[in-house]
């Protein structure tokens, strides 16, 4: 599963995905992104540029919103989350 990052928005930003599942954060914009945990429910990306992807596992079920740190908050601006089913 592939969520892209362009115009300083997660694409889709919100996606639902099997436990075990690897996601790959992509950055198709001009903007330097990053990934980040809004809970420590995975470890942060560094600054990706573009052309860049970063891959997380999500192993365990729950929901796990997240951020880029440089264009948002933890609730507002670039924001998502991946919600993981068993």
């Amino acid at each position: 599963v592939t969520v892209d990052m362009v115009a300083n928005n997660f694409q889709p930003e919100y996606v639902t995905v099997r436990a075990g599942t690897k996601v790959t954060f992509l950055n198709r914009g001009h903007n330097r992104h990053n990934v980040f945990s809004v809970d420590d429910g995975f470890t942060s990306s560094g600054f990706l540029g573009r052309g860049d992807s970063w891959k997380v596992t999500f192993k365990d079920a729950g929901d796990y919103p997240l951020y880029c740190s440089l264009h948002g908050t933890p609730t507002s601006g670039m924001v998502g989350g991946i919600r993981v089913v068993k």
